[in-house]
């Protein structure tokens, strides 16, 4: 799905646009100049919905160079493996998604309560994938026309990261699931699920400066998207947790 010239959704499941399988979160494409980076890979239980909606959208996937893993969750994470067999990817991630990733260690990633809680299958298949690049808190890398800086942000889960991407037309935000159109967060009763780590997330993402928010679910933004930090902060200043989209 098209948002604009060098940025795509290219799949999103029942917790968005309905996109691709139920399962998925948002996933977006950026345009660089040596290749498109994908953030977050879904669940990976269905690519060839992938592939469908990039012949759709005319995207070569052979141009698809990097991927991006916010958070270890099977819904972010899952199609790491077969996209990086099938189109050579460099994956890269955070120290901690990294070494849950590349174990396919399924009670790392909450996985295993997932399947007991029956929100997801219990024959979903979790497969393991190696991460070519670890990447260091707050370290920043240039992609041709394209900086990406990592974020630590945990809270939704302990590892989570988000990415600052900054191309010659856009600041995005790409949030996972640290932050949600409307101040919104993600709160689940998973081992690593932090409230006191939320807000303090809060606090980290409200001071930076972007002006686009993509999420890993729901509604995108691609004007003032800061606002939505603020509407997060106002909570937390009155130390209270903002609302959950769980």
């Amino acid at each position: 799905m098209r948002i604009e010239a060098g940025l795509y959704l290219v799949m999103s499941g029942g917790g968005g646009f309905d996109l691709t399988d139920n399962y998925d979160c948002n996933v977006f494409l950026v345009e660089a100049e040596e290749g498109w980076l994908m953030f977050d890979a879904g669940a990976g239980r269905f690519p060839e919905q992938v592939f469908a909606v990039l012949a759709e959208d005319g995207i070569d996937p052979a141009r698809i160079r990097h991927l991006f893993l916010t958070h270890g969750h099977a819904d972010h994470s899952g199609g790491a493996a077969v996209l990086r067999e099938r189109l050579g990817l460099t994956i890269h991630a955070g120290a901690a998604t990294a070494a849950m990733v590349a174990a396919g260690d399924e009670e790392g990633i909450s996985l295993g309560k997932a399947k007991r809680g029956g929100v997801y299958p219990l024959d979903y298949a979790y497969r393991a994938c190696p991460v070519d690049r670890v990447w260091s808190p707050g370290e920043t890398r240039r992609f041709g026309d394209v900086t990406v800086e990592m974020i630590p942000t945990p809270g939704h889960s302990r590892d989570h990261v988000s990415y600052l991407v900054t191309t010659p037309r856009r600041r995005m935000l790409v949030a996972g699931d640290a932050l949600f159109h409307g101040g919104k967060v993600a709160i689940q009763d998973i081992a690593d699920c932090d409230i006191a780590a939320i807000c303090e997330t809060v606090r980290v993402l409200a001071a930076r400066d972007f002006d686009t928010l993509l999420p890993g679910h729901l509604a995108f933004t691609l004007k003032d998207a800061r606002r939505h930090a603020d509407l997060a902060l106002a909570c937390v200043d009155r130390l209270q947790c903002p609302p959950s989209i769980i």
